[in-house]
């Protein structure tokens, strides 16, 4: 059974920060993304196509830079 995805539209500028983010998989569907995450240096971004898995339980900020872009969630599949 595949898992669900969560779509968010972010305007030029426009931030949502995920507070509960771990083994789940960033994709932009659309538009640059930039992302950071809290105590960590990196700044990830995301192009149209491109994803992230996130692999921690810090919060996680995503930003749209240059336009709209499109943020695609999904949870990792679980691991036995």
């Amino acid at each position: 059974m595949p898992n669900a995805t969560t779509r968010l539209l972010l305007q030029r500028g426009q931030a949502s920060r995920l507070a509960n983010a771990r083994a789940t998989r960033l994709t932009s569907a659309a538009g640059t993304l930039w992302i950071t995450i809290d105590h960590d240096a990196r700044d990830i971004i995301l192009e149209p196509g491109q994803g992230f898995s996130v692999q921690t339980g810090e919060p996680v900020t995503v930003s749209a830079l240059s336009g709209p872009a499109v943020l695609d969630l999904q949870p990792l599949e679980a691991r036995p």
